[in-house]
């Protein structure tokens, strides 16, 4: 029996997952900023789980590639960016990986997957990160103690502290996806940005998509932001967005009356109650805690022939390919800032 971990980089913490013939042997939960400020730690709890492979750490997602084989290009493909005070400390920590020998793995996003159709990644990059993968694994492993992997269907939806996503699975495949700078503003994220706006801006920093959503449209207004405490008129706006965001990833769907969802804002028992006011003709099934680190640890495992590795060849996860950048028009892609 192999010992397989997840790495989850999230925008508040770090979670490192492990288990052993399908059953959790270790958890561990750091702050990212304890992570930005010496990325040793995470190596320290990958260390302590005993994991003899590990997944995650990912970024905007690679095809299946072994840390050890990570080219610069790769590096940047995963954190589009060469700042290091950016992208939650994660270039400095890959940076330090590849120093050591970790039998770390890279995992696909949904831009990666084939079974996304080559249409739907027109002028995009995020229609789903990494994280976003692991979450659907976990949806699906868990829909399968009474259905089929390949029977199911569903749209899972995030409501995260930094990103809200919409992933839509149909016949236990991804087709379509939504991700959090892709689509519609979250708590942190403004999510897309009108092309007018983009025109308008003398410079766009990393870290204008991590703070520039409903706080910092609050505090602009001077009503209250915080995540606990935020006003009834405000959580309406917030589904309403959610609402969007299912119906848009529908439609690549043939039929769907299941939501699975996921994230920090389902723990507010006001968003959730109108969260499933505003979807009552669905069944509505919650993964409870964020279940990314999980998900990756299912993830190693299967790509190590474990009991997950029939989830994994369903995902078609091992036949990802390409980059993030693959989609990009010619017109767009010669003012990019970076040229591969």
């Amino acid at each position: 029996m192999v010992i397989a971990a997840g790495v989850d980089a999230g925008t508040e913490s770090y979670e490192i997952f492990a288990i052993e013939d399908g059953l959790e042997s270790f958890r561990c939960e750091i702050k990212t900023v304890e992570v930005m400020k010496n990325p040793e730690v995470v190596l320290d709890a990958i260390s302590e789980s005993n994991a003899e492979i590990i997944a995650g750490i990912s970024g905007y997602g690679l095809p299946i590639k072994r840390f050890s084989e990570l080219t610069n290009e790769d590096i940047f493909l995963m954190t589009l960016s060469k700042d290091e005070k950016v992208a939650v400390g994660l270039r400095p920590l890959i940076e330090l990986i590849l120093k050591k020998d970790i039998n770390i793995y890279t995992i696909p996003g949904i831009i990666h997957l084939t079974t996304v159709p080559e249409w739907r990644k027109i002028n995009r990059i995020d229609i789903g990160t990494p994280d976003k993968l692991c979450s659907v694994v976990m949806a699906m492993e868990r829909l399968s103690e009474d259905q089929y992997y390949s029977d199911q269907s569903f749209v899972l939806v995030e409501a995260g502290y930094g990103f809200n996503a919409f992933i839509a699975v149909e016949g236990g495949k991804i087709v379509d996806g939504i991700g959090g700078t892709s689509g519609f503003p979250s708590y942190l994220s403004p999510g897309s940005i009108d092309a007018e706006i983009a025109h308008l801006l003398s410079s766009f920093p990393k870290s204008l998509i991590f703070r520039a959503g409903f706080r910092d449209y609050l505090r602009m207004k001077k009503m209250q932001n915080g995540f606990e405490s935020l006003d009834g008129n405000v959580v309406e706006w917030m589904v309403e967005f959610m609402k969007k965001g299912v119906k848009a990833v529908e439609v690549s769907i043939k039929e769907n009356d299941r939501i699975v969802t996921s994230g920090r804002f389902f723990k507010n028992p006001g968003y959730r109650k109108m969260f499933e006011e505003a979807f009552e003709e669905y069944e509505i099934i919650d993964l409870g805690r964020d279940k990314s680190a999980e998900g990756a640890a299912v993830i190693a495992d299967g790509l190590a022939g474990g009991i997950f590795e029939k989830l994994v060849n369903i995902l078609e996860i091992r036949n990802a390919r390409g980059s993030v950048l693959d989609y990009i028009t010619p017109e767009i892609r010669k003012h990019m800032k970076y040229q591969l």
